[in-house]
């Protein structure tokens, strides 16, 4: 459900040449909960994410480097399943326990 931001350079990131995350923003958007266009109420959150190729990033000059920005329609349930897994992953790595 992700969709390009307009003007935005078209990047495909892929295992291989993912994407550097720079900045994140998730915020409640009902714009975007009418534009999936479901009959019952649904709430959306937007998760806008800027970036750049993690290869650009490490070749050139950081002020040089072209970012992109993405905008994804997150549903509450996506993202508490989203979240469940991140914890998941961030307490088996570093040994934490929240």
């Amino acid at each position: 459900m992700g969709e390009r931001v307009p003007n935005s350079p078209t990047v495909t990131a892929t295992d291989s040449d993912p994407v550097a995350l720079q900045r994140f923003e998730l915020v409640p958007s009902s714009t975007l909960a009418d534009i999936l266009g479901q009959e019952e109420a649904l709430e959306v959150w937007a998760l806008r994410l800027t970036g750049g190729s993690v290869r650009e990033v490490a070749t050139t000059d950081p002020a040089q480097v072209t970012t992109k920005e993405y905008v994804f329609a997150v549903p509450l349930d996506v993202m508490g399943n989203l979240a469940r897994k991140l914890t998941e992953i961030y307490e088996k790595q570093s040994g934490a326990a929240l």
